[in-house]
């Protein structure tokens, strides 16, 4: 607890201490005495549901409300609760219905022209297969009929030129017999000599056609009709490829534009879903409660016809109020204290005369970070305390405080938290010892609002004073920790520093600052009615919003007496 405490002791201490120079009455002191301690943390909240349903802005847009039933309306499941406004979307809606009919209009062409390429590869791979065939029977017809035919009439002719040549040369024998003999005359014999000679000549004609058939025309011919069908083989895998090519492009052509109708179907179908969303129907049975939205150290309600709202923000609550909760902020120096499962009671604002019995749920382990905005200084812990009583019907949004009970010591030793105070680093009370009052060393334990436990340094009988003197030199937070003349752990030697030519001055209200070159001082605390100044919530206590004007309050006054820095720096002047 120590740099809480002491913080706690300081301010109390400054409520009640009274001028250094009054003199000490009996009222001044307390006798110390043991006695039951009742250790509690009140703290303010709102009353919440525990269970709820969230229903929010399911527009993909920032949108307006057009209209929503009033708050703490019971609906029913089903009903309409809010409409958005969906003009924009409407719009896009008749614009994207036009797509889907563009792009259904797409796809119905890229159908039909699947079919015209599907049946006109068909066609081609088709023709080039009838050339291939084609091909085929004319090397067939050639190798089974056409050169057995013309080899065949080949050999005939030379057959027949060899058969003329033989009885032409046997009529010229018999035409030279005759004519030796008178016979016959030299022309009928030089007759048929040339005749003879015209059939050798045909012979060697018919025999050198079948040798240039046989060596050139038939392997010609066999390798032109054998190149015919590998051209026509080559073209059909060509015209398949090809075809198989163009029916890829045109299924691509047909799948990317039913892919765009799907997605402009799908956009069609989100503008509808968006408009259907912008009609919020009740999911349950239920009260309806608006939705608190916190900004730095307010919460107000966003919703109303005619506000603004985001994608997914909340517009509605539906709390079962059958079980309800109070969500308290716990400041840091009592965090430590509070625990799951310990009690708790709750008073509603509504209902000041009654209490109701509550425990502790669940304490954040992170401080809340929206606090922060207004006091960046300030740590505080959400704490849920689930109430246990029934309550009558009352509505989620109530205020309400919740009392949660730390400890009920008994027997232990208290005393007023402003009767502790710092001297030299050390927490104690002034206890009056004949005429004089003398600092006791003493252990503080817990403590709530107006008391703290003392485990040891006291005893009973004791009289304490109950306004006792400040320490200048006390420890805190703003404070130096470290004094002159105390044993300290070794530190590293450096050379002497020039000379500040800053010189400390006086304020204008006083004396030089007290620092370690002035000297030391105590100076008139304010009054106890600034108690009464402060508390704003009349909670009897100073909060952590109220205590930054009351600080704010104690520098004023002391800035008025030149407080010195340490180290003997310049008084602030008022």
């Amino acid at each position: 607890m120590g740099i809480c405490l002491i913080a706690a002791v300081f301010i109390g201490v400054m409520f009640f201490r009274p001028s250094a120079g009054a003199d000490k009455e009996a009222a001044d002191y307390l006798q110390v005495a043991t006695g039951d301690f009742l250790v509690t943390i009140v703290e303010g909240g709102t009353l919440e549901a525990v269970n709820e349903i969230s229903v929010r802005n399911e527009v993909k847009y920032s949108t307006k409300i057009v209209s929503i039933v009033p708050e703490g309306t019971y609906v029913k499941k089903g009903q309409l609760i809010c409409e958005l406004d969906v003009s924009e979307i409407e719009d896009r809606l008749d614009e994207q219905k036009l797509s889907v009919e563009s792009a259904e209009f797409t796809v119905n062409q890229a159908v039909e022209d699947l079919k015209i390429t599907e049946s006109q590869q068909e066609s081609l791979i088709k023709a080039a297969e009838l050339k291939v065939e084609f091909a085929e029977t004319d090397l067939d017809k050639y190798k089974e009929g056409d050169w057995p035919q013309i080899k065949r009439d080949a050999e005939t002719a030379i057959l027949t030129a060899k058969e003329k040549l033989a009885i032409d040369e046997d009529s010229l024998e018999w035409s030279q017999k005759l004519a030796k003999e008178g016979f016959e005359t030299n022309k009928k014999v030089e007759s048929d000599r040339y005749t003879a000679l015209q059939s050798k000549v045909r012979l060697e004609q018919a025999e050198e056609t079948k040798r240039l058939l046989e060596k050139y025309d038939n392997p010609k011919m066999l390798r032109q009709f054998e190149a015919n069908l590998e051209e026509a083989k080559e073209e059909l895998v060509r015209v398949k490829s090809q075809a198989a090519s163009k029916i890829a492009q045109s299924n691509a052509e047909l799948k990317s534009s039913q892919n765009r109708k799907a997605l402009q179907e799908k956009k069609l179908g989100e503008y509808e879903a968006q408009i259907t969303a912008a009609r919020v129907m009740a999911p349950d049975d239920g009260m309806v409660v608006y939705p608190f939205v916190s900004f730095r150290s307010q919460s107000q309600s966003m919703i109303e016809e005619g506000a603004s709202v985001r994608p997914r923000q909340e517009l509605i609550k539906l709390p079962d109020v059958s079980q309800m909760k109070v969500t308290i902020k716990v400041h840091e120096s009592h965090v430590n204290q509070v625990q799951a499962g310990m009690g708790a009671y709750v008073v509603l604002d509504s209902l000041p005369d009654k209490r109701f019995k509550a425990h502790v749920k669940k304490v954040n382990l992170m401080p809340d970070q929206q606090s922060r905005f207004s006091n960046p200084n300030m740590k505080v812990y959400s704490t849920v305390i689930l109430i246990d009583d029934k309550l009558p019907e009352v509505k989620p949004g109530l205020s309400a405080r919740a009392e949660v009970v730390v400890t009920n010591l008994q027997n232990v030793i208290k005393v007023p938290i402003q009767a502790v105070t710092t001297f030299k680093g050390k927490q104690v009370c002034y206890v009056r010892k004949g005429s004089e009052d003398e600092p006791v060393d003493v252990e503080v334990g817990l403590y709530n609002s107006k008391f703290i436990q003392i485990p040891s340094g006291l005893k009973p009988g004791d009289e304490i004073l109950l306004s006792p003197p400040i320490d200048s030199g006390e420890v805190g937070l703003d404070k130096p920790t470290v004094t002159e003349g105390e044993e300290l752990p070794p530190t590293k030697k450096v050379g002497p520093t020039k000379k500040s030519k800053g010189k400390g001055s006086q304020s204008k209200g006083g004396k030089q600052g007290s620092g370690k070159d002035g000297g030391q001082r105590k100076r008139r605390a304010p009054s106890p009615e600034i108690l009464k100044q402060f508390d704003k919530n009349g909670n009897g206590k100073i909060d952590e919003d109220e205590r930054a004007a009351l600080i704010e309050h104690f520098r004023n006054q002391r800035g008025g007496q030149g407080g010195g820095q340490r180290g003997g720096g310049q008084g602030r002047p008022q």
